[in-house]
């Protein structure tokens, strides 16, 4: 069982690093994409044998491609139990209409407080994750709820968006939980998506970001381009938080950060809620 870290938030600066935690922190890159190789490899094993084909059989993008579909569900539901005690308040104060954008494997939907969920709304696009999820659902008692909507957040896709019954300032909550740093251009979405609350509504958020201090920042510069081709176009510099902020129109920004980040990470987050004016 993997140890949650505290639900401690604050507003302050990261504290400086120590030796030892900047070389945690310099590694912790490498050990995460360790585990996404060692989860997934035995599932993509599998899938070989069960449809052999010499060709797939030699071809490392094929096996690239099974190996994150068996792991990155894993790395996710790590995650989730590592950050449980900051995810679950956040959740369980949507209400209402809600969105949740890259809903994944369904990590997060057993945190939400269902008495006060209309109805719930899940973009996932990936068909592997997206089984996960309606699985999940089913779970969790939210099916009869849910809406599981089959694609992912670009211009494209939202006739339907529409087509689900999101339309314009019809949403209470949108959940943005690590969504922001692989969907492609998010900073051009988000206009939109702050335009599918209601004035009041909210957006909940818990995104890792880019650092603030400068040897971080350019070593996960340095790492993005090997990250995003493990982790499926994920980039490890992304403000989402300060592009959310830069929109105007809240009447509340409460943005925070876990008390346990060091100038040093490489996976700094940015985690609160933001209400539509």
């Amino acid at each position: 069982m993997v140890k949650a870290y505290p639900g401690e938030l604050h507003a302050k600066p990261a504290r400086p690093a120590t030796l030892l935690e900047f070389l945690f922190a310099n590694i912790l890159p490498i050990l995460i994409t360790i585990k996404l190789y060692i989860s997934g490899f035995p599932g993509a094993l599998f899938e070989q044998l069960r449809h052999p084909s010499p060709i797939n059989l030699i071809n490392p993008f094929h096996w690239k491609s099974l190996i994150f579909s068996h792991g990155f569900p894993v790395v996710l539901r790590t995650s989730d139990e590592m950050y449980v005690n900051m995810k679950r308040p956040l959740l369980r104060s949507a209400y209402g209409r809600v969105l949740e954008v890259g809903a994944g494997a369904g990590d997060s939907v057993g945190h939400y407080d269902a008495s006060k969920i209309e109805r719930l709304f899940c973009m996932e696009p990936y068909a592997p994750l997206r089984a996960q999820l309606v699985s999940k659902l089913e779970r969790v008692g939210l099916a009869k709820k849910s809406t599981v909507v089959p694609v992912g957040l670009d211009k494209t896709s939202r006739p339907a968006l529409l087509q689900a019954g999101i339309e314009p300032e019809s949403l209470d909550t949108i959940v943005l939980f690590q969504v922001l740093c692989s969907i492609p251009d998010p900073k051009s979405h988000l206009e939109f998506l702050q335009g599918l609350l209601k004035k009041g509504g909210q957006i909940i958020l818990f995104e890792h970001v880019g650092s603030k201090h400068t040897l971080a920042r350019i070593i996960q510069t340095l790492w993005t381009p090997v990250w995003s081709f493990n982790f499926g176009g994920c980039q490890l510099n992304r403000d989402s938080g300060e592009w959310l902020k830069g929109l105007g129109g809240w009447k509340e920004v409460d943005l925070q950060r876990p008390v346990h980040e060091t100038s040093a990470d490489l996976v700094p987050h940015a985690v609160g809620r933001l209400v539509k004016a």
